[in-house]
């Protein structure tokens, strides 16, 4: 009971502040969810016709959600050309091998009129994705502004927070977008940083010293571990003090900061050390000393598991809906879901359908369940992960990746059950 309450804490108060309710919308299916078909209007239609145009198979210049002859004559072409069944009928073959197709182009190719001309420092913004995002998190933790669990390689709503909260500091226009300026100032302050000896190129006051109070290290004593450290060895730091008790974050990280700093100086007090933060030779054979007297406690990795998925969802709010889309350019209701999940090495199959049949059904939703819906034929169509208040994350079709309440009208009405993922 305790984890479960510590779980939906930790995602109502943190991860999910001020998101927002979105009034849903019908229409909320996820590519082969349903068969579409000469006379259907539906939101999906619209989405079949732009996949179809970009394609080269929908000619005409405007999409709509009625399927008509046009849209029947695109889908008959689009199977002739693919050594399908040529019917006008857009069943599971169809959807397959569009979806086949659609899933090779991970950034699809812009328009002729969209081409931007190459930049010596590209702008980095909400939905940018690659190495330079994950660059400019690193650089923005370094600094001790972004405070997300990991780095990714996702520009979402927290990367734009720690950029306007580090554009504030220094006195930069609050935009949240790193722009070259914005990525220059932080390039410096980061070198600043990391070479205290060398001046601040910024007028801001230079960073403060440590505090002369603090004991050092003896020079015999080598340091093997500090704050800003970051790799593997952090994440055997952090694994054997949670074993001892001292570092009590839910997740365990490859980052040493302010959590693992406390962790630490609570294991020196408690074991008649230096309480420096500041882990060395001698830090570390106490450790082994102690572990030596204690049975390890077994780590519970579900909560832990259910934490990381709906915080990479989180990072994942504003995402535009795609149908059949399951990368950071858009998604689908069972693409987000298997998306999330994949991150955190869960894997879960394609559809809506065939996640309602593979999961374990429940009363009530718990935090992490998912949560279904039949929007507009018999069986499951649309499903979101569950966060605790009766709200729920979700890739709708007319809102993207958003948070919706379980308890209005609508979703009520078409709620068909919750379940649980088997892992």
């Amino acid at each position: 009971m305790e984890n479960k309450q510590l779980v939906k804490h930790l995602v109502m108060t943190s991860t999910f502040a001020g998101a927002f309710l979105a009034a849903p919308l019908i229409g909320e299916a996820a590519l082969g969810d349903q068969t579409l078909k000469q006379g259907i209007t539906h939101q999906d239609v619209k989405e079949l016709q732009n996949l179809l145009k970009n394609k080269g198979y929908f000619k005409d210049q405007e999409t709509t959600t009625y399927f008509g002859p046009v849209t029947q004559k695109a889908v008959m072409d689009f199977q002739k050309a693919n050594g399908l069944i040529v019917d006008g009928i857009v069943g599971k073959q169809t959807y397959s091998k569009l979806l086949q197709k659609s899933l090779q182009d991970e950034k699809p190719a812009a328009s002729e009129g969209a081409k931007k001309p190459a930049a010596p420092t590209a702008v980095l913004k909400l939905n940018s994705t690659g190495k330079e995002v994950q660059k400019l998190q690193e650089d923005l933790k370094f600094l001790g502004f972004f405070t997300f669990y990991k780095t990714t390689d996702f520009y979402g709503t927290i990367t734009a927070e720690a950029v306007r909260k580090f554009q504030i500091s220094q006195k930069l226009k609050a935009t949240g977008v790193a722009d070259a300026t914005t990525i220059d100032r932080i390039q410096k302050q980061v070198a600043a940083k990391r070479n205290p000896s060398t001046p601040s190129p910024s007028p801001a006051p230079s960073q403060p010293k440590p505090n002369p109070s603090t004991p050092s290290p003896p020079q015999t004593d080598a340091v093997q571990l500090k704050f800003g450290s970051k790799g593997p060895e952090v994440i055997q730091l952090q694994t054997r003090l949670k074993n001892l008790g001292y570092f009590t974050y839910p997740m365990i990280t490859d980052y040493f900061g302010t959590v693992t700093e406390e962790s630490v100086e609570k294991f020196q007090k408690a074991n008649g050390l230096p309480v420096t933060g500041i882990v060395t030779t001698s830090v570390l054979n106490k450790m082994s000393e102690v572990e030596k007297n204690q049975v390890q406690k077994p780590v519970k990795s579900r909560d832990q598991i259910t934490i990381s998925v709906i915080a990479n969802a989180s990072e994942l709010m504003g995402v535009p809906y795609q149908w059949g889309g399951t990368t950071t350019n858009g998604f689908d209701c069972s693409g987000f879901i298997q998306y999330i999940y994949a991150k955190e090495g869960v894997q879960l199959p394609r559809t809506t359908a065939q996640m309602w049949n593979s999961t374990t059904a429940v009363k009530e939703p718990a935090v992490g369940d998912l949560v279904f819906f039949e929007t507009y034929t018999t069986g499951p169509s649309h499903l979101g992960i569950y966060i605790g208040n009766n709200q729920f994350v979700h890739s709708g079709s007319s809102t993207g990746v958003t948070v919706s309440n379980l308890s209005l009208p609508y979703w009520q009405n078409i709620y068909l059950g919750s379940k649980r993922v088997n892992y």
